[in-house]
């Protein structure tokens, strides 16, 4: 186990608002950290902390707040999570999703650099990259060649490859992170999340069927609660240069997750594969390697069975506002 990185006290959180960004604040703040948020969008998942931490209007795709938000704050630590995190926009929005993604983290980088900072950064790249994979291939290890199969895993691999740039030629202390299908809680507009909204509006009488899209892919489903104690476990002890699988190393087809979900629902709920929900290319089986974070001390704390059941509790409490 690596020794521990001491008196890292300022932190940036890009994208302090989404579903890892709030869960990260979260566990920063407990940790008596004086914590920086970028927000972009609604800051409904982190209203909680106003005044416990310092909010930052900022659209990551204008330099010039950038430039001036990282001069102001100089942080210690780096998450930088924002992005245009969804694959079906980034198929009706691919331009929109490589400004934010690539010249985004690219702005982020440049500003870092030019002021002269040397804080530790961790870029939040995604899984995705690793593209079109078979059972065989399984668990995925993080020296697999980029294989990306929409504008959105092509627009992380670029953002990977300008953290291994930015570290190897600059010599600034960036970790890679590679999250693999993250869920819970305050998370919006993935299956698991569609899901349980979908039960939930059938059971407050919204809805009379579920529609789903292909359940039978095998995925890799870590709760977003343990994957922030990896992220700030990163920054304490991760090797600056490394990449890192965020994941769980546990195969879960996507039928059983529903019927999982159905079950702790309580109820019966009929469901129906629909074109509409189908992606132009689904890749059949995702697995990761999280060897290096269980070697740090990382561990999962909790059963998927608790994520779903908090999914359907969330949206149970938040239909309305949606």
């Amino acid at each position: 186990m690596r020794m521990e990185r001491k008196s890292l006290k300022t932190c940036l959180i890009t994208g302090g608002e989404g579903f890892i960004g709030s869960h990260l604040a979260d566990l920063l703040v407990k940790e008596g950290l004086k914590v920086y948020a970028l927000v972009y969008g609604n800051p409904k998942n982190i209203e909680h902390l106003r005044g416990r931490m310092t909010f930052l209007p900022c659209d990551l795709k204008e330099n010039a707040e950038v430039s001036g938000i990282v001069r102001r704050v100089r942080p210690e630590i780096v998450f930088h999570l924002a992005a245009q995190s969804f694959v079906t926009v980034s198929w009706e929005e691919p331009e929109e999703t490589l400004k934010t993604n690539v010249l985004g983290t690219f702005y982020l980088l440049e500003s870092i650099r030019k002021e002269g900072l040397d804080p530790v950064i961790e870029i939040m790249g995604s899984s995705s990259v690793y593209g079109p994979c078979v059972m065989e291939e399984m668990p995925l290890q993080v020296n697999r060649a980029f294989r990306p199969t929409s504008m959105y895993s092509v627009s992380k691999a670029a953002e990977d490859l300008l953290g291994f740039f930015y570290r190897q030629v600059y010599g600034m202390k960036i970790i890679r992170v590679r999250p693999f299908n993250m869920t819970g809680p305050r998370k919006v507009a993935d299956a698991c999340s569609d899901f349980a909204r979908g039960i939930v509006a059938i059971e407050k009488g919204l809805e009379k069927v579920l529609k789903v899209g292909n359940l039978e892919t095998v995925r890799d489903f870590t709760d977003g609660r343990d994957a922030v104690k990896a992220l700030w476990l990163l920054a304490r002890r991760g090797e600056y240069g490394k990449v890192y699988n965020l994941c769980s190393g546990r195969a879960y087809q996507m039928r059983e997750v529903l019927e999982k979900m159905v079950s702790l629902a309580g109820f019966p709920v009929k469901y129906e594969v629909v074109p509409e929900k189908m992606r132009p290319y689904d890749d059949p089986v995702y697995i990761g390697d999280c060897t290096d974070l269980y070697r740090l001390g990382w561990r999962l704390e909790i059963p998927m069975e608790q994520t779903l059941s908090d999914l359907l509790a969330y949206w149970r409490a938040h239909l309305s506002e949606a």
